[in-house]
């Protein structure tokens, strides 16, 4: 298996993974990138409006687009648009369809849930646009669009189905994994900035185990990288909110046996007096357990900049020098421009790990 990070943008692929691990979001990006590269417009047709539509069917040759259709809910009659006197009803789904026809345009048509789809046609449909990229009465996909597809497998999928052996034969199948602890917080950094609770990422460190797990019955929610992601932006939109409402929030989102570990966690803070207690005798940090330390770490990262150069100061010195992951994890609890900030004042610390922390002191 590979994870989803690795994954390279070619045509007729097939990705099969759980759910929630990020493989439409990995596709969007490595799409945009190609845009860049070719030097075009990328125009999302999910969300685009009708006159940026408009404009990319007049020039069809400066747009790059991504068109994400969820497998299941497209029939063949749906692709037939209708016309009058040789020109296509001026309806918006229709342009986005003739728009993916257009020789000159380039893209990626992400096929989504495919193996949840049910139906006969909807299987010879299929079978049509991968191979031969045609659909609706000889109409065919423009020779720079790729087809990509993603599924789910029956573990994951109560009505996930093995797709036939012909058009499995049409497609690279590649199983994937979800992106590692460290891809997801630098995406949700990347994405997101400042607007995540970022101990979600500190308990997913502690316990790695629980960033994926399948559903314990069929009424639970559970734990994957896309709950994960919806659970740190409400937490840091909910702030300093009830504590009940906090771990119901939290169990609804990743299921009552990991949600009732990570209320437990969010509640286990640090308070001011035992961080300074720690600063003045630095080997009270070495004595404490993994979770302690972690928050303790937190608690640093979150303290402002002027108090990180000064009175802890030491402390960071002496972690960095003694434990070089437990240093590295501080830095990536931090905001992105404090991070750098810090980076400048303390480059003695940090060359030493430059090269693990490259891409976290980039400035956005």
């Amino acid at each position: 298996m590979v994870r989803v990070t690795q994954l390279r943008l070619v045509d007729r692929l097939l990705l099969l993974g759980p759910p929630g691990i990020g493989k439409t979001e990995v596709i969007r990006r490595l799409a945009e990138r190609e845009a860049e590269r070719l030097g075009r417009h990328f125009l999302d047709l999910g969300s685009a409006p009708e006159n940026e539509v408009d404009k990319a069917i007049r020039e069809p040759q400066r747009y790059y687009v991504f068109l994400r259709a969820v497998a299941p809910t497209i029939f063949p009659d749906e692709l037939t648009y209708p016309s009058v006197a040789g020109h296509f009803v001026d309806l918006l789904p229709f342009k986005k369809l003739f728009l993916l026809t257009l020789p000159e345009v380039q893209g990626v048509l992400f096929l989504d849930e495919i193996t949840n789809v049910q139906t006969e046609p909807q299987i010879a449909m299929l079978f049509s646009l991968i191979q031969e990229k045609e659909f609706s009465w000889g109409l065919k996909l423009a020779p720079g669009i790729k087809v990509v597809a993603a599924g789910n497998t029956p573990e994951w999928s109560e009505v996930a189905r093995a797709l036939p052996k012909p058009l499995r034969a049409r497609l690279t199948i590649i199983n994937v994994d979800p992106p590692s602890v460290d891809e997801w917080a630098a995406y949700m950094e990347s994405a997101y900035g400042e607007r995540w609770e970022r101990l979600t990422y500190a308990y997913l460190k502690l316990n790695p185990d629980d960033f994926l797990r399948p559903p314990a019955d069929d009424w639970e929610n559970y734990p994957c990288p896309r709950n994960w992601t919806t659970l740190a932006l409400l937490l840091h939109e909910l702030g300093n909110a009830d504590a009940e409402l906090v771990e119901e929030i939290v169990v609804g989102r990743l299921g009552k046996e990991v949600g009732t570990k990570v209320a437990a966690f969010l509640r286990e803070r640090v308070t001011l007096e035992e961080l300074e207690s720690v600063a003045r005798d630095p080997e009270r940090f070495f004595a404490l357990g993994v979770s302690k330390k972690i928050l303790v770490l937190y608690a640093l990262a979150s303290s402002p900049i002027e108090k990180l150069l000064t009175k802890y100061d030491d402390l960071l010195k002496i972690i960095a020098e003694r434990d070089r992951e437990l240093f590295v994890l501080f830095l990536r609890l931090m905001d992105a421009k404090k991070r750098i900030e810090y980076a400048q004042a303390r480059s003695s610390l940090i060359l030493p790990i430059a090269d693990a922390l490259k891409h976290l002191l980039i400035p956005s």
